[in-house]
């Protein structure tokens, strides 16, 4: 007889578990947590522009925490790195929403392993939180996109370019997924605003020798380099423009992928050359200077505040908004209370698009300066609509 009821007590455990997990999808809502998984690289070829974004979404957890947390439940985060490799991002991935049940998870940075990891959240109807600017294709039904598309990025750089610069471009980037997407669009923009395309290359991710690649970008004539170099290969680009004899006063590098970080790793040899982007950290407002403040109070200046860290800072406020608004914590519900969305930045107030996942944000262009910091020189007229492809 007691045999019997430790089986029936057993099995009245696990229905109870099994129930309890069916009604909130699988994920993690205990009585007074919500498990987030954090997954960035803090190791391996994009570690440069990756660390600053867990440090901005670690800084958003624990002010939301701070505050109370999401009516009244803290945020469990779970950090993850995965070394720059998508294949151990997709892997990763997987075992956040299967084993630790994870109610949504916030990172990624690479357009390669942003794609290597979207079938496992499509597969088990999970949810990412995307916080880096990328090529606007293929946007997935299960990701919210908080940072740019090229037309938010590159739509207004390449007029501005060819007006103050000259039309003579030289295009380089990285070869994957999103330099080669943005410069199709971006070369889209050339021939509609009268530019002229002197040479276009790619080079692999973890390149650190392009001492070939400037000197044919010397003898080209161009007015100035289109650059979707990316990742930690940014700072041996810079480096070796100068030391192979080019000058950014004369033919400077209009870049989509060098921000705060990167500059900083370069040092010298990036002032005078030109980014756009959603958001620098010399915004002048209170909201961006209150920001990079508590940033640099918490992690040092060894890394810095940038575009993606600013991206992955909201991304985390505005899927803990939308959590707070859900109807539950499915995906499906917290799309549903994502769409449309409105909340403050550092970078302003900026908006979820109704239907396609994607941030109306504002837009900048700004050149390197002596402290290493961009100028703003250019930026949009109010908030600039998504259009991804």
């Amino acid at each position: 007889m007691n045999r019997l009821i430790r089986i029936a007590a057993t099995v009245a455990v696990s229905m109870a578990l099994f129930f309890g997990l069916s009604s909130c999808g699988g994920k993690s809502s205990s009585s007074d947590k919500i498990k987030i998984g954090i997954l960035y690289s803090t190791t391996g070829n994009f570690s440069i522009s990756e660390t600053p974004m867990q440090n901005a979404a670690k800084m958003a957890v624990d002010e939301i925490n701070a505050a109370g947390g999401i009516k009244g439940k803290l945020i469990e985060p779970l950090y993850v790195d995965y070394g720059s490799d998508p294949a151990m991002a997709a892997e990763k991935a997987q075992q956040m929403i299967l084993k630790d049940q994870v109610v949504a998870i916030v990172g990624t940075n690479a357009s390669n392993t942003r794609l290597a990891v979207i079938p496992t959240i499509e597969k088990y109807n999970g949810l990412l939180v995307y916080n880096t600017f990328y090529e606007g294709e293929k946007p997935s039904k299960n990701l919210l996109y908080t940072n740019t598309v090229p037309n938010q990025q590159v739509a207004s750089f390449i007029p501005w370019m060819i007006e103050n610069l000259g039309k003579k471009i030289y295009i380089i980037g990285s070869d994957y997924e999103f330099p080669r997407k943005s410069i199709a669009f971006a070369k889209e923009y050339m021939a509609k605003f009268g530019g002229e395309i002197v040479g276009e290359e790619y080079t692999p991710t973890n390149e650190t020798d392009f001492s070939s690649v400037i000197n044919r970008i010397k003898a080209s004539g161009a007015d100035c380099v289109f650059s979707g170099v990316a990742g930690n290969s940014v700072v041996p680009f810079y480096k070796d423009y100068v030391q192979y004899g080019m000058d950014p006063k004369t033919t400077p590098i209009c870049a989509i992928a060098a921000h705060e970080g990167t500059i900083k790793s370069i040092g010298s040899a990036a002032i005078g050359h030109y980014a756009s982007f959603g958001y620098f950290n010399s915004v002048d407002t209170p909201e961006s200077k209150e920001f990079v403040k508590k940033y640099q109070d918490l992690f040092g200046t060894t890394t810095t505040v940038t575009n993606s860290a600013e991206g992955a800072y909201h991304g985390v406020y505005l899927l803990a908004k939308a959590i707070e608004n859900a109807k539950s914590l499915s995906t499906e519900d917290i799309i549903a209370a994502a769409s449309g969305l409105e909340i403050d930045t550092p970078a302003g107030r900026i908006k979820m698009d109704a239907e396609n996942h994607h941030c109306w944000l504002n837009t900048y262009i700004g050149q390197v300066q002596e402290d290493l910091t961009y100028k703003i020189l250019a930026s949009s007229d109010g908030l600039v609509a998504p259009i991804p492809n």
